[in-house]
This record gives C-alpha cells, structure tokens and sequence, in this order.
C-alpha cells in the first residue's frame, strides 16, 4: 500500500484507488473529510465549488462541521468550463486569504479550477502569462490539495492536469503540482445529478476509458486500468439505459468508480482525438463537453479499426490497435447488451442530447480550420492513427 502525503492520516474503512497516492473511495466518504482536514491541522481552508451542486450533492451539509475550529473562505459560483479570468479572480483570492488547505467540491469545472487556482497562485508570473508560457510553472504548490467530485466523470479528482478556457481556445495546465494530494470519492454526492448531466459525465468517463486504452502515451499500468473502466463502465451504463435512470446506490457506486479508474489511465495516457475534436463544440457551442467527446467516440472506433502499418502511429503496431477496437466491442456487446454506437445514441437520447454530429447542422466551409487546429493538438496526436480534417468534415455532413 502506498503511504499517504505527509501529515494527511490513513483513512481507514474506505476502498483506495490505485495508481494514486491516496484517492478514498466509498459511500460516505464524504464524512470523513473532516478527519482527514484535522489531521492536515490546516486552519485557513479555501473553499471552491458552484452553487446549486454544492447544496444539492449534499456537500454543503458535510463541510459544516470544518468551521468549527478553523477559517473558512468561500469561492464559490464556479462556472462550466472555466475561463482563465474565473481562474485569474481565484488566483487574487489565494493570494488575499493565504490557505493552508484548498478543497475543490463539485464537478469537473469545480475541480479544475481549485488545482488552477492552487498552484498559480504560487507562481510570479500571472495566470495569463502561465497559460502561454507553461515553461513559467516552477514554484511548487503553497497549500494543500483536496479534491471532492460531486459528479461520476470527469476524473480530475485524480489527475494532474486542468482544461481552461481563454475565448474559444482550450488549454490544458498540465502539471504534477495540479495533482490533489488526497482525494475523496463518494458516490452519494452524485445522487441528486440530473439525468442529462449524468449521462454527460458518464459519457466523458467511457470515451477516455477507451481513449486510454488506445492511446500512444499509454503504458502497461494504464492499460490494464482503462480495460477495467471500460468494464465497469460498459455494465453500468446498460443498466442505465435499460432502466432510463441512474438511481441506485449500487449503481452510483459502479459509475463512480468507473469514471475515477478512467481519470487514473488518463492521468498517464492523456486523451486522444475524440477530446481533441471536442474542444470546439463545447466554447462555441456550449455543448456540454462528456456529450461533444461522444459525437466523435463511435466513428473513431471505426476509423482506427481500419488503420494501417501505413498509418499507425503506436508503438505496439496496427494489431495491437484492432485488437483494442475489437475488445471494446465485444465487452459492450456482452456487458451493456449493445454495441457502443447504440449504447452511446441511446444514452444520448436519454439525456435529450443529439445522437449525431450530422444534426448539429454545422458548416464546412466555417469549421473547417477549427477542426485543422483540432487534428493537429498534442491531444490528436496522441491518436493511434492521423485523423484529417476531411475525416472529420464527413461526420459532420453525415
């Protein structure tokens, strides 16, 4: 078992996730934080979460307790895909309220821009600035890290990077200082998410299962992660669409665990073209970003199953890569009783999202050279095989 970070205790009683020094996993977990914050001995604790999901989740009832016998701040109204001025804002209230202790409680946006306000504000340089010039990240974090999602998604509870918008451009902040140094998994704060933000999230969690699967940067560890994602993913996800719901606690449990083994694989992998192709639809479509990632989910699968020792960009050869497709398959076939194309249009459905990138409606001559600066972002190429932009042109005319 790996020992937690220094001065945070063994929790005891809780499931630990692999590949993370000390990610907690069980139904009420949650309750525990205040063990955990005690053991820390921080006493200025910065708050950053939304505000509907906060109350909801129950996540606002389980905090209570932390002001107690320590300083509490609030950030709170976190938006969807935060933007580096929410970011830049947050990074100013770091630096006036000088935490021990950040906690990030919520969704991914939530998460994401508690890790982003955490370690900017401990550089000299501005958020902005740290946005282009990433080389300028080298102050390591002044404050602890807890991470707490309220969300079955995202995995950025147990990832060392963070999407941030700046207009319609997407960064990644890409940095071992964004990774929490204790994360606390409870399925129960999920239970009051409606049914198309669910379906978004677990949308996200099966597409970067796969993604990891397949991935260039992937490694054996990974691997054998996403395959067991795609698993407990492909199972639970054809009960929900069996059931048109995502009630339960067992179910919860099986969705939560899945999407955080998909953030553990991705936080080696890192995601491939369908979150590369996403981007766009999300910042000027506001399409939530689980839903834009499986638009482009099902025809990937095919277009990589085609690939070539001509076209094959990873490392263990075309056969490798047909094989992945092939298991993928097979695995939602036996587990979700559908292949994916119907297992993701139904889900999609269900949350009353588009089931294609056809009925988008979108121009080719106007996303044309958005999908060629897609195609071409570190994330495309982590692809086992190119796409071209008239590969992507095709879905859209579909």
């Amino acid at each position: 078992m790996i020992a937690p970070p220094t001065g945070v205790p063994e929790v005891a009683a809780l499931d630990r996730l692999p590949g993370h020094p000390a990610a907690y996993f069980g139904a009420g977990a949650a309750d525990r934080i205040a063990d955990i914050v005690d053991g820390w001995h921080a006493q200025r604790v910065l708050l950053v979460h939304g505000r509907r999901s906060f109350q909801a989740s129950g996540a606002e009832r389980i905090v209570e307790p932390l002001a107690a016998h320590r300083i509490l701040h609030h950030f709170d109204g976190v938006r969807a895909n935060p933007t580096i001025e929410q970011v830049a804002a947050g990074v100013a209230v770091v630096a006036r309220f000088r935490p021990d202790l950040v906690i990030g409680i919520g969704g991914g946006s939530a998460l994401d821009t508690a890790k982003a306000m955490a370690l900017l504000a401990a550089q000299s340089a501005e958020p902005q600035r740290c946005l282009s010039v990433p080389a300028l990240i080298g102050a390591p974090r002044a404050c602890g890290l807890l991470l707490v999602p309220t969300t079955a998604g995202t995995g950025s509870e147990v990832t060392r990077f963070a999407t941030v918008y700046r207009g319609f451009d997407k960064y990644s902040i890409d940095h071992p200082g964004m990774r929490a140094d204790v994360a606390v998994i409870d399925p129960e704060l999920t239970a009051s998410q409606a049914i198309p933000l669910a379906v978004a999230g677990a949308l996200d969690a099966f597409s970067q299962a796969v993604e990891s699967w397949w991935a260039v940067r992937a490694n054996a560890f990974s691997r054998v992660v996403a395959a067991d994602a795609v698993q407990v993913l492909a199972r639970a996800l054809g009960e929900v669409l069996r059931r048109g719901d995502f009630d339960g606690p067992d179910l919860r449990s099986r969705l939560a665990w899945g999407a955080a083994l998909a953030g553990v694989a991705i936080d080696i992998s890192r995601t491939t073209a369908a979150h590369a192709l996403s981007y766009a639809l999300t910042a000027r479509l506001g399409i939530p970003h689980g839903v834009a990632v499986a638009l482009h989910l099902p025809w990937l699968l095919e277009h990589n199953a085609r690939l070539t020792s001509g076209d094959c960009a990873h490392p263990l050869g075309p056969g490798f890569v047909r094989d992945v497709v092939a298991v993928v398959d097979d695995t939602t076939q036996r587990r979700a009783g559908v292949a994916v194309g119907d297992l993701v249009g139904g889900l999609l459905a269900l949350g009353g999202y588009p089931r294609r990138l056809g009925e988008l409606g979108l121009a080719a001559e106007e996303w044309a050279p958005v999908i060629r600066g897609a195609v071409s972002s570190a994330r495309a190429g982590n692809n086992p095989r190119p796409v071209r932009v008239e590969d992507v042109l095709a879905q859209l005319m579909s």
